[in-house]
């Protein structure tokens, strides 16, 4: 019952967030997918967007949005779902992070003997697939410190959950992981925090990274104890 009314007061909270954008610069090379279409379109200036798509540039690229006289600038080498270009509370964000825990819940293994085991492509061609799917992971991701640096910090931290989810290559990025774990402790959620910290330690971490990620966690180890 619990899990259907976060589920519930998740919907209900997106589906406020039915924001338009026009677009009022373009440089380079732009794309769009709009809602579950699987199909990259040209962006091009003065067409309006809605928030259910899904934006990308290319290198040296970039594209300027207006959504009610906001705007925001998606630099090089990004993607971003405009539909995460919003103000989030502390709340919505905890929301939004329980939701990602949940779907991150490991699923009972399905009985395999009876399905198909044909596989289709080549060893190459699979590597090539997932090489392409963590590099648009890691557009996201650039896209996620783009929102955070536009003080939409609470956003960010949701869409990079998400990238690391749907896109499990780019959890090995430790600098990523380092600066959306920061947000978490700077917003006071020392658990949440704590937990990003001690998973990032597993990572290859360069000296630097590793001290930071050290003394981080032993602060919130401390703060917890003491909550």
């Amino acid at each position: 019952m619990e899990k259907k009314l976060l589920i519930l007061s998740l919907i209900l909270f997106c589906s406020v967030n039915a924001q338009t954008y026009k677009v009022e610069k373009v440089k380079g090379t732009v794309k769009v997918q709009v809602g579950s279409s699987e199909t990259w379109l040209d962006v091009s200036e003065g067409i309006i967007l809605q928030s259910n798509s899904i934006i990308s540039t290319n290198k040296n690229s970039l594209v300027q949005l207006n959504s009610d006289g906001n705007l925001f600038v998606l630099k090089e080498s990004s993607a971003l779902p405009l539909s995460s270009i919003k103000k989030m509370t502390l709340d919505e964000l905890l929301l939004a992070l329980a939701m990602e825990d949940m779907i991150n819940v490991p699923k009972k293994k399905e009985d395999t003997k009876s399905k198909s085991t044909a596989t289709y492509g080549t060893k190459e061609e699979k590597k090539n697939l997932k090489i392409e799917s963590d590099d648009f992971g890691i557009m996201k991701l650039n896209g996620a410190i783009q929102l955070a640096e536009n003080g939409f910090k609470e956003s960010a931290v949701v869409v990079a959950k998400e990238t690391y989810r749907k896109y499990p290559g780019t959890k090995n990025l430790a600098a990523d992981r380092i600066y959306f774990a920061n947000i978490l402790y700077d917003k006071g959620l020392y658990e949440e925090a704590y937990e990003e910290f001690d998973s990032i330690k597993n990572l290859k971490l360069a000296d630097q990274e590793r001290v930071e990620v050290e003394n981080k966690s032993a602060l919130l180890s401390k703060k917890l104890i003491n909550k």
